[in-house]
């Protein structure tokens, strides 16, 4: 986390599906005439091609499909897309190669997609990353990942991972700069879980955190100016959090699951009580959340229901949630991210 000045940047859609050669259907093996061997016997059957990782529908691979949102479905390891604009519709893509439990997911300003990865016991945790026109990952970051909860990349292309409380090293933060795998820094905060993470204009990375493992969650947000590693706790009492932004106004918008209190609060610039706290719907449990880079329209991932919300930014107290799209499943909803989503 260098040096930092804010540039808002926009994402070709077209450009991460161009040229992408996914398809909808698995390959089928040829009919090849099992011709015996030299001793009479018959030949093996030939081998199996694999089925492609995922597909993509004829209107996104043209670009047509407009703005899109990810989704990262834990329990089908697998990310599915959707388009931004409508409502209650079937996916028009999925990725599955490389993906396992997935939880945050990023989009960056080149319209590549990070998608962090649980650990199991045959796959230690881990960030895939998927390049524009590719359904297939070019990049893997695990070096000092346990339990990777939300990526997120700044301008300059350096890499931070937050690592959940499931194994040693949960409550930090791994920095991986361009180019590189191998972890440049890991900076503490005092919980035992990182959950969401943001930055605002001037560059300055907020990090909610969780101190206790109890129904309520307690956590705060600290903050690290760029290039250090030494933070500043604000101060705030969030009760289990996971997806937090910051908009160009620099309200912290953070996502509350704890059980009495699942709420999407807004804490105003300097402020420790929020001015605004929006209730989530009945039988939601919020996971990750987003917002368009024109700050106009405000996403939610519920991982209890499936449901993929939809808000109009600014929240208020009397904003009304539509539901965009239900993931298939029930539940296990994780990420989300949008392709033309805020980047930095």
């Amino acid at each position: 986390m260098r040096g930092f000045s804010f540039a808002v940047c926009t994402t070709a859609i077209f450009l991460f599906f161009a040229g992408c050669a996914g398809t909808n259907q698995a390959l089928q093996t040829p009919a090849v005439a099992l011709n015996p061997m030299p001793d009479g016997s018959p030949a093996p059957p030939p081998a199996k091609i694999p089925a492609a990782p995922g597909w993509l529908s004829p209107n996104v691979r043209s670009g047509e499909s407009g703005p899109l949102v990810y989704a990262g479905i834990k329990g089908n390891g697998e990310v599915l897309i959707y388009s931004e604009t409508g409502y209650n519709q079937a996916p028009i893509g999925k990725i599955t190669s490389g993906v396992s439990a997935p939880w945050g997911l990023y989009v960056d300003k080149n319209g590549s997609l990070y998608v962090a990865n649980q650990p199991s016991p045959h796959n230690g945790g881990t960030v895939k990353v998927y390049p524009a026109g590719s359904l297939s990952p070019s990049t893997t970051y695990s070096q000092d990942l346990y339990r990777p909860l939300y990526p997120i990349v700044d301008q300059y292309g350096d890499l931070f991972v937050g690592n959940g409380n499931a194994y040693a090293g949960g409550g930090t933060v791994v920095e991986y700069q361009a180019g590189s795998t191998n972890a440049y820094q890991v900076l503490k905060t005092p919980g035992t879980e990182v959950d969401g993470m943001d930055f605002d204009p001037e560059g300055n990375l907020y990090v909610a955190y969780r101190v206790t493992n109890d129904d309520r969650g307690l956590g705060s947000i600290e903050e690290f100016a760029p290039g250090s590693a030494q933070g500043r706790i604000l101060g705030m009492k969030v009760h289990k959090p996971q997806g937090l932004i910051v908009d160009n106004e620099g309200d912290i918008v953070v996502a509350e699951t704890a059980t009495n209190t699942k709420v999407i609060a807004v804490f105003r610039p300097g402020k420790r009580r929020p001015e605004i706290r929006v209730k989530l719907p009945t039988g939601s449990d919020a996971t990750q959340i987003a917002i368009t880079e024109d700050e106009s329209r405000f996403f939610v991932a519920s991982y209890t229901d499936g449901n993929i919300y939809v808000l109009p930014y600014p929240l208020s107290k009397e904003s009304t949630w539509t539901v965009l799209d239900q993931t298939p499943g029930q539940g296990q909803l994780q990420g989300i991210a949008l392709s033309n989503g805020q980047v930095f």
